[in-house]
């Protein structure tokens, strides 16, 4: 029997595609990660913009959280967390009002 490199292709760099490749690599396998962004997709998706006094601005379009139950799911996000990929969101919930250039409705919750 004749040994082989497996090569694998992952399109889309959102959670699914991120956890898969992620997964692969794990096992041995060459792994590359294709998006039609600059940036991972998906409900992981950012935006970046430049203000009118040079700041840029970050805003996450994708989810703005996410839940893990899956144990090997958890596995990879908890290898992200501890290489700053992702955290635990202490942060307030909100949303922006454009007419009164107020943010509005704020709760806070924890979530991971």
């Amino acid at each position: 029997m004749q040994n082989t490199v497996a090569k694998v292709a992952v399109v889309g760099s959102g959670i699914s595609g991120s956890v898969c490749a992620a997964t692969l690599a794990r096992n041995g396998i060459s792994v590359t990660l294709f998006d039609s962004a600059r940036g991972p997709g998906g409900r992981m998706s950012q935006r970046r913009e430049i203000s009118e006094d040079g700041r840029e601005l970050l805003f996450d379009h994708g989810a703005p959280y996410f839940t893990v139950t899956n144990p090997d799911v958890l596995s990879v996000v908890t290898e992200w967390e501890s290489r700053g990929l992702v955290a635990e969101w202490k942060s307030n919930f909100g949303s922006f009002d454009c007419f009164t250039n107020k943010i509005v409705n704020t709760e806070h919750q924890f979530c991971r």
